[in-house]
């Protein structure tokens, strides 16, 4: 049996072939990822198909993946497939969680999608209703130690985000996201 291929979001995958493009990893759910050409091309198209589809291609295309896998999702893509994930895990479908928010059931879809950019502002009520910390919805519970020469402007920048409540770390990482890509 050959071994599961973890598939990640902004993964490159490189087929053997070089006629064939190369495919990047857009976004993934718990079946179903969807991918761009890569690189991209003026006009982005993304295809949606099954996670085992996907590595069926890798398989037979005998793909391999590019070293460039520090690329990742949005981060109002990861907080969405978080507020999913918990509000599955509560057993909660989106109607009760919409009625414990005050909100409607098409605004917990869109937060559930990252189809809206307000997303923030409710931070402090999912953790409420979640029990869970605020934190959770920016990094995760998992602590990662790493090490990297910072000058004295980066160790400050750090410290004063460190110091930020949640909801404007959020707007931070966005305002940063915006940034990169101009």
């Amino acid at each position: 049996m050959a071994p599961r291929i973890l598939l990640q979001p902004g993964q490159i995958w490189t087929p053997q072939d070089s006629r064939v493009p190369c495919r990047r990893i857009v976004d993934l759910s718990e079946r179903v990822l969807a991918y761009s050409p890569f690189p991209d091309t003026d006009t982005p198209s993304y295809e949606n198909v099954s996670q085992s589809f996907f590595r069926r291609w890798i398989r037979e295309s005998r793909a391999t993946l590019s070293g460039q896998t520090e690329a990742r999702a949005a981060p109002a893509t990861e907080l969405a497939k978080k507020v999913a994930t918990l509000r599955k895990a509560c057993g909660m479908s989106q109607s009760e969680l919409a009625a414990a928010m005050g909100l409607s059931r098409s605004a917990i879809a869109a937060l559930e999608t990252g189809r809206t950019s307000s997303a923030n502002r409710h931070l402090p009520k999912l953790a409420q209703i979640f029990e869970v910390p605020p934190e959770l919805f920016l990094g995760g519970m998992v602590e990662q130690t790493t090490t990297m020469d910072l000058s004295p402007d980066e160790r400050d920048l750090i410290d004063l985000y460190r110091r930020l409540p949640t909801e404007r770390k959020m707007e931070i990482q966005k305002y940063a996201e915006r940034r990169a890509r101009a």
